[in-house]
């Protein structure tokens, strides 16, 4: 299987919230962070699929051996920050 990546970055002038299913992981971005996921992603269909709920929370859902997958936020191991919220 291929290694794949995608990233999200939080434009917004507050936090975004992205779910990452069927775990689910769970993440708050503040203005400029980049969360980026790398996966080995299946062979056909899309890579991942993304709903958003409202302007401020998505989720997404890979397609592929995601049992493996790294979570970055800018840059840096991110998997410790799953459902750690600054804001309430």
């Amino acid at each position: 299987m291929p290694q794949i990546q995608h990233s999200f970055v939080n434009q917004k002038e507050g936090p975004i919230y992205v779910s990452v299913e069927p775990w689910p992981e769970c993440f708050e971005l503040e203005p400029g962070d980049r969360l980026t996921l790398i996966w080995d992603a299946s062979e056909s269909g899309d890579a991942i699929t993304v709903g958003f709920i409202n302007d401020h929370e998505l989720v997404a859902w890979p397609n592929g051996e995601t049992h493996l997958m790294q979570y970055l936020i800018n840059g840096e191991e991110a998997e410790h920050r799953s459902w750690t919220f600054k804001h309430r």
